[in-house]
């Protein structure tokens, strides 16, 4: 893992994610939205190694802040997944017992049993049977074996299909696997409107080794985002030193643009903003008496909506939302959406 640090905003790289973490407390239906707009979404943690960094890197302000992991009651609600992080549940490959799954009894039957001579059926999780663990080290499955030594309960079609050809001989026809099923998924599936009010959501406890509890969703906590961008568009108005403020304290900095890449970027940003014009951190200099990003950068690279751009002081630069998104120079109390850099 490679972790970098700023003022208020952590990025974490974990493999092909990179979570921040937001300081800025929000309920979870508003984290998500700033989440969407200016990364990919609330983060979905896919094992404990991603979490460790997560409160690793978070534990000396914070209590606890959202994931993006939520529950909807209601047994309809339920899905169905493996125990080994990684892998897929597909229903297309699996093979239930004639009449399963069933919650037979009116009893909710949240957890597999695989009968290795009929197929799979859904059972009660606090029933006593054998079990078959995979060893990841050696690929191997194992039956009524210690799960210490062993990596997870079998999962996945493919270590099903080895299970039955292994294990057909067995005294023992029924044994767990590691399917089971609940009401928890992530933000990065779909939501309908109408499952809202029957929510729980999930924060992590950032003081406790990053252990997850479900809390009211309405409740304003910091959060995590992942994604993969460089910039994030503010959709508040605020004056340009308010916005620079803003981006320091959340964020990094006010956007520095210094090339045409960057200038891309940030053009595709600025077209959802509410606002004609978009900050930039790019300010006149009363006391070099030119132009200069915030991160201290001289304007090497430009794009002025044309050539007279001479500054005076309180005079910073805004990018046009519309248009060919032109720099102009107005006055530092107007108001206006803002870009903030994440590292």
């Amino acid at each position: 893992f490679c972790l970098t640090q700023h003022a208020e905003c952590s990025l974490i790289l974990c493999r092909h994610y990179e979570f921040y973490f937001i300081k800025e407390p929000k309920t979870w239906d508003e984290a998500q939205r700033y989440c969407r707009e200016g990364y990919k979404d609330l983060a979905t943690v896919p094992n404990m190694k991603y979490m460790e960094t997560l409160y690793t890197d978070s534990t000396e302000t914070q209590a606890n802040a959202w994931i993006g992991l939520y529950s909807i009651s209601g047994k309809e609600n339920r899905r169905w997944h493996w125990s080994l992080p990684g892998v897929e549940f597909n229903a297309e490959e699996m093979k239930w017992r004639a009449g399963e799954p069933n919650d037979a009894g009116g009893h909710l039957e949240n957890c597999a049993l695989i009968d290795i001579s009929d197929g799979l059926l859904d059972i009660r999780c606090s029933n006593g049977h054998p079990f078959i663990c995979y060893n990841e080290q050696n690929k191997s499955l194992n039956f009524i074996d210690s799960p210490l030594h062993h990596t997870d309960l079998a999962s996945g079609a493919e270590q099903l299909n080895e299970a039955v050809s292994k294990f057909k001989s067995s005294d023992e026809p029924l044994l767990w696997i590691g399917l089971f099923r609940d009401t928890w998924r992530w933000s990065d599936g779909k939501l309908s409107e109408s499952d809202r009010g029957t929510r729980k959501c999930a924060m992590t406890e950032l003081k406790k080794e990053g252990k997850w509890k479900a809390d009211d969703c309405n409740t304003s906590k910091p959060f995590f985002c992942y994604g993969d961008g460089k910039f994030i568009l503010i959709k508040e108005n605020k004056r340009w030193d308010e916005a620079l403020t803003y981006c320091q304290l959340h964020h990094h900095d006010l956007v520095s643009i210094t090339n045409p890449e960057e200038e891309e970027l940030v053009k595709e940003k600025v077209k959802n903003a509410t606002t004609p014009y978009v900050w930039l951190g790019l300010r006149f200099s009363c006391v070099f008496q030119l132009w200069l990003w915030v991160s201290d950068r001289v304007v090497c690279y430009e794009n002025w909506a044309n050539e007279k751009h001479a500054g005076q002081c309180g005079m910073s630069v805004a990018m046009e939302t519309g248009g060919e998104h032109k720099w102009f120079k107005k006055n530092d109390a107007e108001m206006f959406n803002f870009i903030c850099s994440l590292r």
